[in-house]
């Protein structure tokens, strides 16, 4: 489900779904005016939580 995340909760929010779900990839989908840092934030964040099958999105 599409839906905003602090960038200070990412991690736990990831291990939190992965757990729940520990087949299940995790699809990032930026805001159109999002930096790069972030989005390599969260990608780090989601190998640190353990989850490889890490994707990207096009922004709408």
């Amino acid at each position: 489900a599409q839906r905003d995340v602090d960038a200070r909760s990412v991690r736990a929010n990831i291990e939190r779904l992965h757990a729940e779900n520990p087949e299940a990839p995790v699809i990032i989908q930026p805001h159109k005016d999002s930096k790069t840092e972030t989005m390599i934030l969260v990608m780090d964040s989601a190998r640190q939580a353990g989850v490889y099958n890490v994707s990207l999105a096009a922004a709408n």
